[in-house]
């Protein structure tokens, strides 16, 4: 059996172990893959120290989904570093990374007067570019064939998948407030291309700021947290200082005759929504300030309004029915990873890791072993878009209690 054969057979050992959450043996270790007792312990605490961690004889493995078989075989040769920074894979997330950053750095710069336009351009080479990325850590074709199946050159380029053909590869047949927003911003790209339309900045920013917040959240799903940009709140933060009566102003001018086909086109994809997805924060972010505009798109008298949602009574929120929608913050309490219980209670209990909190959940039967997309339990439930379970804040305190009784522990860790 060849070198290869073995680590593609030590990979698929691994993720199935990853994907049940499920610890295991080096004795298991090696059978799977037909490496030696010897040959397991050294990959294990050198090249893939960084994904294991250890409970008395128990491994659990942490990370491995987020590489290909490409990128598992290639950390354990002695190229490791420098495949992983120039493969094709490597290259499209950095670029990926780039572009989001410029893109942020254009809507913040408070010099540039047309911030929508420069953010969405640079967004979409951001999410072009991140797809592929997906694409290729998937080992998914995403150039463009011929009637006979023969790959398309453009310029002595591959012609490869546009943003929008991308939507539709990552989520097939399905709609999402992720991929509505993303057709919103290419829909409202190529309306405003030609067109010096300043103003559209404010109506957009919620829009704007969602995009950037699911920009971060499927790169750190599908390349773990170390790909984290960190910069969620950059749109708001600029967006915060802008006055009142800017705002005004551009509202109003938003209501002229010169932005009627941007104003039409965004009318006309609010409409072909559902509810759910425009009071999604993954469509749109939205803001506080309350616009009251005239019946007809010349009127240009327009007056503020700021509204507390809490505070009305019911006959007051519907006189809003018309005019506004409110977006609702729908929150679920499943929202750590493994990972963060892991972090959360290392604060206290200095010697807790996963393998040991795989035995937790096991222990306290906090979520079922195998995969129940509609378990939902008061310490764990399965979240769609995770495609995992994900741990609630009260799971944290029942662990931190229990791991404080020494019997208890001595019990988890001979399960």
């Amino acid at each position: 059996m060849s070198k290869y054969q073995k680590i593609d057979l030590a990979y698929n050992f691994l993720i199935e172990k990853e994907k049940e959450g499920a610890t295991f043996k080096l004795t298991e270790l090696s059978a799977a893959s037909t490496w030696s007792l010897k040959t397991c312990s050294t990959h294990i605490s050198k090249k893939l120290s960084t994904y294991f961690q250890r409970e008395g004889e128990d491994y659990i493995t942490n990370g491995i989904l987020f590489l290909s078989k490409n990128d598992f075989r290639a950390t354990l040769s002695q190229i490791s570093t420098l495949s992983n920074n120039y493969s094709r894979k490597g290259i499209l997330l950095n670029k990926a990374k780039e572009f989001a950053v410029l893109a942020v750095s254009t809507y913040n710069n408070p010099t540039i007067k047309f911030k929508t336009y420069g953010f969405i351009v640079n967004m979409n080479i951001a999410f072009t570019s991140l797809f592929h990325a997906i694409f290729e850590k998937n080992g998914v074709d995403y150039f463009y064939k011929d009637g006979l199946g023969v790959t398309i050159f453009i310029d002595g380029e591959e012609k490869a998948w546009e943003l929008k053909e991308c939507t539709e590869k990552y989520w097939p047949g399905t709609t999402s407030p992720i991929k509505s927003n993303l057709h919103f911003l290419i829909g409202l790209r190529n309306k405003i291309e030609h067109r010096f339309l300043p103003v559209i900045d404010l109506m957009c920013s919620g829009e704007c700021q969602a995009a950037l917040t699911n920009f971060e959240n499927i790169i750190t799903k599908e390349f773990g947290d170390e790909h984290a940009l960190l910069v969620n709140l950059a749109v708001s933060m600029q967006l915060s200082r802008a006055s009142t009566e800017a705002k005004v102003e551009a509202l109003k001018q938003f209501q002229s005759q010169n932005y009627s086909v941007v104003r039409e086109f965004m009318s006309a994809q609010h409409h072909e929504l559902d509810q759910e997805t425009l009071e999604s924060q993954e469509y749109r972010i939205k803001a506080f300030l309350i616009p009251k505009i005239g019946n007809h798109a010349s009127t240009s008298d327009l007056s503020i309004e700021f509204v507390n949602f809490r505070k009305l009574n019911d006959e007051e929120k519907e006189q809003y029915e018309q005019g506004i929608t409110f977006i609702k913050e729908v929150r679920t309490p499943f929202i750590h990873k493994p990972s963060d219980i892991v972090l959360k209670i290392k604060d206290t209990h200095q010697f807790f890791n996963m393998a040991l909190h795989t035995k937790c959940w096991k222990f306290f039967e906090a979520r079922p072993i195998e995969v129940n997309v509609d378990f939902k339990g008061p310490y764990s439930g399965f979240v769609l878009g995770f495609n995992n379970y994900l741990y609630t804040n009260d799971w944290i305190v029942y662990l931190k209690e229990q791991l404080n009784d020494e019997v208890t522990l001595h019990n988890i860790r001979a399960y």
